[in-house]
């Protein structure tokens, strides 16, 4: 039966089969080893590695030439060039309803969390410096608890003709400790080994028949079937192979010239051990003796002078060995960086002399960039077809983000549903610029140009130093959001007063473009749609209401303010009028007699 489980004969005859196939590259694999550690071939099985640079000869154990690890120098630049490309799997909707518009959103915060959670940018450097040395590295998911894991090349079996899309895969952890393991594999543990400290755990991939066999020390303990027909492991290498699974790395390319410096610092140094540091010509016919003279780093001769009177001491300072040695060495290591496609200056981390603007720094980095242009695509595709394996390996049954406060559980079973109308592709994890200035600099510019809203400038900035300033800003975008999600789920059109209309009607709409932009949806945005034209308009109507209870406040308020005026107004006059009166009396009262003289007709003296 094509599709049923394999038998316990089949997984082992598979797996022989696979291990047959992978063991013709262990040799080129220690080779490539002691050739990046400069170190003599080691067993790289052995439960306990050799220590990297105890033993710094690959010929011999006792030499003490100085080293020049051109492979080492070259690899190591390399991978720092294709590792500064920061790349996150970014999901897109292609058609569909509002559920996979919000499924492709929980999908792109989870992969951003998850890919951080489990430092996804490290491992996939570390597995390209595995193919630069070797010429592939491999990546492994664990799909039942979602670990990601660095596998090394020689501990990876696959079929000769499987290079990117395989069918069939044995990946083995020697010497793996006990207490490393996960619970499942404990479980299969006979009751000696659980005592132990050191187990082989290996996993076993059909992917024809769905079936997983768990190897304890290459023997199988368990066989099972899988919910997915995709292998979890994701390849990565140095140039792609032409015929079978292996192919040139830079540690093959450059053995030749590094063999050949090897040769050259070695003629170089024994030329410098053997030949004298200084020569000390001193005349018989001088009053010098040679006791007086220290050739602790020189050589002194004597010479029997024609000339008593000039007889003296002269100290001469040969070449040691021909400058072509150096000359030779010199084009050699160069030669080496070009052939992987950097210049020596850019493995040394120091600028051409002569470009000091930016736009030829820019330049100079483009040509090396194209060079290095397959190996990048293979290193941004590696993100992108990790994330489609997650998708396709982890359990139906599993939520992708716990349930929200809107009770809408997403489970890869839904995403299962609705892949085929998202996509996986490509994004740069941060396109802006890492300086505060300049990045509200292009920030305002997308704004201008009407790529982003105005209102998204506050929530892009992601300073967290002045997060707090900003937290009103992000706070209202998120709550618009949420609102929003509340109308489409649950039919819900809350309006609260403290929100921002404007953002509001702005998402609302922005919203519905996007739903008629996903076409291709049986059913659901047409519906939707129609839910935020109601809640739209409500907010309109809310926002106008608002507006003619401020206007009447304010009305009610003015009157209010101009009866107080008035009513001030009139109790002053009435104050004034009182006061007078009052001082017309406090007068007559004063002059008593002036007044009775008045009335009498009489002036007083």
């Amino acid at each position: 039966m094509r599709n049923g489980k394999l038998t316990k004969p089949e997984v082992i005859e598979r797996i022989n089969d696979l291990i047959a196939n992978g063991n013709v590259k262990y040799a080129k694999y220690q080779k490539n080893y002691a050739l990046y550690n400069q170190c003599p071939a080691a067993d790289l099985k052995a439960k306990i590695p050799m220590a990297v640079g105890y033993i710094d000869d690959v010929y011999s154990e006792d030499s003490v030439v100085p080293k020049l690890n051109v492979v080492k120098s070259a690899i190591d630049a390399v991978v720092s060039k294709i590792s500064t490309a920061h790349c996150r799997p970014f999901v897109n909707t292609v058609k569909g309803s509002f559920k996979t518009i919000q499924i492709c959103k929980q999908l792109q915060v989870f992969f951003d969390y998850y890919f951080d959670e489990k430092n996804v940018q490290s491992k996939i450097t570390e597995a390209l410096r595995d193919a630069c040395i070797f010429d592939s590295g491999y990546l492994y998911l664990d799909e039942i608890n979602g670990d990601i894991k660095v596998v090394e090349p020689w501990n990876v079996y696959t079929r000769q003709r499987e290079k990117n899309d395989f069918r069939s895969v044995y990946v083995e952890f020697p010497n793996a400790s006990v207490d490393s393991l996960k619970d499942e594999d404990f479980e299969f543990l006979n009751s000696g080994e659980k005592r132990g400290l050191y187990v082989t755990i290996g996993y076993f991939y059909d992917a024809r028949s769905k079936t997983k066999a768990t190897l304890v020390n290459r023997q199988i303990r368990d066989i099972s079937s899988l919910q997915s027909d995709t292998i979890p492991v994701c390849p990565i290498y140095y140039t792609m192979p032409i015929v079978g699974n292996t192919t040139l790395s830079i540690a093959d390319m450059l053995k030749g010239i590094q063999v050949e410096v090897d040769e050259l610092m070695m003629r170089i140094s024994d030329a410098s051990v053997l030949n004298p540091a200084q020569t000390i010509l001193l005349g018989n016919a001088s009053n010098i003796k040679v006791g007086q003279l220290n050739n602790k780093v020189g050589n002194v001769v004597q010479y029997n002078s024609q000339n008593p009177a000039g007889a003296g001491v002269d100290v001469v300072t040969p070449e040691f060995i021909s400058s072509q040695y150096i000359t030779l060495l010199d084009n050699l290591i160069e030669k080496a960086y070009n052939m992987v496609g950097i210049s020596q200056l850019s493995a040394q981390g120091k600028k051409p002399s002569g470009l000091d603007s930016g736009v030829a720094l820019a330049t100079q980095a483009d040509i090396e960039s194209d060079r290095f242009q397959v190996l990048l695509d293979q290193y941004i595709r590696t993100f992108t077809e990790l994330a489609k394996i997650v998708v396709k390996v982890f359990e139906a049954n599993k939520d992708i983000i716990k349930p929200n406060r809107y009770n809408l559980k997403l489970t890869w079973g839904d995403v299962e549903k609705e892949y085929d109308k998202m996509r996986i592709q490509f994004s740069a994890a941060d396109n802006l610029s890492k300086d505060p200035s300049e990045k509200l600099k292009q920030l305002q510019t997308l704004a201008m140009a009407g790529i982003i809203p105005a209102t998204q400038i506050a929530s892009l900035l992601e300073l967290p130093d002045i997060n707090r300033g900003y937290s009103v800003a992000n706070n209202a975008w998120n709550a618009c959001q949420t609102l929003i999600d509340q109308c489409i789920y649950e039919d819900k059109y809350e309006i609260p007063d403290y929100v921002p209309f404007q953002m509001l009607k702005e998402q609302i709409v922005n919203m519905q473009l996007s739903l008629r932009t996903a076409q291709g949806s049986e059913s659901g945005n047409e519906d939707d749609i129609k839910r935020l034209i109601k809640y739209y308009e409500m907010v309109e109507d809310h926002e106008l209401k608002l507006e003619q209870n401020n206007l009447q406040q304010q009305t009610t308020m003015q009157d209010v303010n101009e009866n107080n005026m008035y009513s001030a107004q009139n109790n002053e006059n009435l104050s004034n009028g009182t006061e007078d009166s009052m001082n017309m009396n406090n007068e007559a009262v004063a002059n008593p007699m002036q007044t009775d003289a008045a009335n009498g007709g009489e002036l007083g003296e």
